[in-house]
């Protein structure tokens, strides 16, 4: 059975379920009274789950999920099921005017990320229009922000160098840090967002370091851009050809509308916290088993060591391609552009003669593979497989995918930071209670049981 693009329903769940209670694609399409390709949209937009056909030929979709959507199409459903519909990766659920997703990839203020990449736009650029919604083409490097000496003491603690695993959750204690001995306080009464988030990119762009030859803490030198700070960090050629290829990365993965982590810190804004516990939390929720860890199951579970022996993983990513590569992103069923432009990028910076023998190897047969697993599984790469590619194309260690992720995506969630602090309401959605088997539930059937015998 080849590759699918579709969600299947949890093995957890479907074992609560019986067979009365999936339909065939038919009966589904009849149920609703669409096309098939309106169904596998739904599917892809996880309003419907689906799951395999015993037979392995055939899919079969979860009654309940079609069921919500014939009574949506038959009238306006309570406002409770609409709210509940949108949180499950349906329609938006805020207004924004940062970004939208598009078949194209994510597009940044009217402008394709993937088009801003490819013409070469500074990373510090986007950041700022991300921010403030003002271009500035010229806009290279930042003037010199010093990270506070109290920080500095902290990061200390890990000279030495910290686990690749590690660095996600070094990365969330940063903003944290910076929010001490008054800062934060004072970036909500100055208006300071963005010097806060500059520095907050740069303090964490520092801490590659700590993955580096040196396993220390690399301030950001006089004029140096972040793309260029983070490849000194971590020990790697700083050229011409490494810049444009990291500043690639760092721009396509700034920001994609409401992501878990994005959403995490807008609800943190709508309390009226400071940015640096707005990105704080935004980093706990990125580096979740589901989402920002997937450059770590990439780089330890997929494309290890050996590489000649990729081809032996194919039956990885036909079970787990999805849950665990970040095949298929749901809201790109054609293929990600964001994914495509970074293994550009890396296939380029492997073909330069500043490359090492063992970076050429490797993204030749990385690229190859997943090259592959497109053409046999109709397994699209996801930005996940584009970044650790790139990074080890251009000689980064293990475990900087995950901070150039969180660095570049910092600048997308300080935005939104500010655009839910202009909308000035609280994110507070309502629970549905639901009862379970109690003890009351327990004791209306003893009184209905002695009822009867009376």
């Amino acid at each position: 059975m080849g590759f699918s693009r579709t969600t299947d329903v949890a093995a957890t769940d479907m074992s609560e379920q019986n067979w009365n209670d999936v339909l065939t694609c038919e009966e589904a399409l009849a149920r609703l009274n669409i096309k098939a390709a309106t169904l596998y949209s739904y599917v892809s937009r996880g309003l419907v789950r689906a799951t395999p056909h015993e037979d392995g030929r055939k899919r079969l979709y979860l009654r309940r999920d079609i069921e919500r959507l014939a009574a949506r199409k038959r009238g306006r459903p309570p406002t409770g099921a609409v709210a509940e519909l949108t949180l499950r990766l349906g329609d938006p659920v805020l207004h924004t005017a940062i970004t939208q997703v598009t078949p194209h990839g994510p597009r940044y203020r009217n402008r394709l990320a993937v088009d801003l990449a490819g013409s070469g736009a500074a990373f510090e650029s986007v950041a700022h229009l991300l921010s403030t919604g003002i271009w500035q083409s010229g806009l290279a490097t930042w003037s010199p922000l010093d990270t506070p000496p109290d920080v500095l003491r902290f990061l200390s603690v890990y000279e030495g160098g910290v686990a690749s695993g590690d660095i996600g959750a070094l990365l969330g204690m940063v903003p944290f840090a910076l929010a001490m001995q008054g800062r934060g306080t004072r970036e909500i009464a100055d208006g300071g967002a963005v010097q806060a988030a500059r520095l907050m990119m740069q303090s964490m762009a520092g801490c590659v370091g700590f993955l580096g030859p040196e396993r220390i803490f690399c301030p950001r030198a006089e004029g140096e851009s972040i793309a260029g700070q983070i490849l000194r960090a971590a020990g790697a050629a700083v050229t011409p050809e490494g810049l444009r290829a990291l500043n690639v990365a760092l721009v396509v993965l700034a920001d994609n509308e409401l992501a878990p982590a994005t959403f995490s810190a807008r609800v943190a804004a709508s309390t009226n916290a400071d940015v640096f516990s707005c990105v704080a939390a935004a980093i706990g929720s990125h580096i979740g088993f589901s989402t920002g860890t997937g450059t770590e199951k990439v780089e330890t579970l997929l494309l290890c060591e050996p590489l000649s022996a990729l081809d032996a993983r194919v039956e990885r990513v036909r079970e787990y391609g999805a849950s665990l590569f970040g095949f298929n992103h749901p809201l790109y069923p054609g293929g990600d552009p964001r994914a495509d432009l970074m293994l550009q990028a890396a296939a380029q910076i492997a073909g330069q003669g500043d490359a090492t023998p063992a970076a050429r190897e490797g993204t030749r047969l990385t690229v190859a593979f997943l090259e592959r697993m497109r053409r046999e599984l109709d397994a699209h790469p996801g930005v996940a497989l584009g970044l650790v590619t790139l990074a080890r194309a251009l000689g980064l260690p293990d475990g900087s995918a995950t901070a150039i992720w969180i660095v570049s995506r910092t600048a997308g969630w300080v935005a939104h930071v500010m655009e839910q602090r202009t909308q000035a309401f609280l994110l507070r959605p309502r629970a549905k209670y639901e009862t379970t088997a109690s003890a009351e539930t327990a004791r209306f059937a003893d009184e209905t049981a002695g009822a009867a015998r009376l």
